[in-house]
C-alpha cells in the first residue's frame, strides 16, 4: 500500500512539474468548466483550437489547484468547481478566445471561467469582448494600412505638385516660341 502512495505522489508531482512547464512556455491560457459536454465536442474544440495553433486539455481540480498555486495565481483556484479545461493559446490570443466563445455559445454546458493573459488574470466578459476583436493578422494590417494612408496622400501631394510644375514649364515653352515669332 505504501509503495502506491508514493508511486501516486510521483506522478502528481510530474504532472504538476509538466502543467507548470507548459503554463510557462505558453502564458496566454484560458480556463473552462466541461462538465457536461461529451468527449466529441471535446474533440470538435480541440480540432477547432488547433487551427490556431492552441490545444486543449482537461485536468484534475487537485492538480489545477497545486499548479496555480506554485504559478503564485491564488485567486484563479476559486473559479475551480467542477471538471475543469485550460486551452493553451498561440500566438494568437484573439483567435483562441473566438474558437472558445463561439464554442460555448454553441454548447451551453461548456463555461469560460476566465483567462490568463500576459500574467494578468481577465474576467469571462473580456474573454469574451476580446472575441469580438478582429485577429491579430487583421489588427496588424489596419495598422499598416492607417500608418501608409499619410505617406500615400502625401506622395500623391507631391506628385500633383510636380505634375503642375511641369505643366508650367511646358506652357511657357509652348508660349514662347510664339513670342519670339512675333
Amino acid at each position: 500500500m505504501e509503495k502506491k502512495d508514493k508511486f501516486g505522489k510521483l506522478c502528481k508531482e510530474r504532472m504538476v512539474a509538466e502543467m507548470v512547464s507548459r503554463f510557462k512556455a505558453q502564458p496566454n491560457f484560458i480556463i473552462t468548466s466541461y462538465m457536461g459536454s461529451t468527449v466529441s465536442d471535446l474533440e470538435l474544440l480541440r480540432r477547432n483550437l488547433k487551427k490556431t495553433s492552441s490545444s486543449y486539455f482537461v485536468v484534475k481540480n487537485s492538480i489545477l489547484k497545486t499548479v496555480f498555486n506554485e504559478l503564485k495565481l491564488k485567486e484563479e483556484s476559486a473559479k475551480i468547481d467542477s471538471g475543469m479545461g485550460i486551452s493553451l493559446s498561440g500566438e494568437d490570443i484573439i483567435s483562441t478566445c473566438k474558437v472558445l466563445v463561439i464554442f460555448a455559445k454553441d454548447h451551453e454546458k461548456f463555461k469560460i471561467k476566465g483567462a490568463i493573459i500576459d500574467g494578468n488574470s481577465v474576467p469571462t466578459e473580456k474573454v469574451k469582448a476580446l472575441a469580438g476583436l478582429p485577429s491579430k493578422n487583421i489588427l496588424i494590417a489596419q495598422v499598416v494600412g492607417g500608418i501608409k494612408a499619410p505617406i500615400t496622400g502625401f506622395v500623391n501631394t507631391l506628385g500633383g505638385v510636380l505634375r503642375k510644375f511641369v505643366y508650367v514649364i511646358e506652357a511657357i515653352k509652348d508660349k514662347k516660341p510664339e513670342t519670339s515669332n512675333q
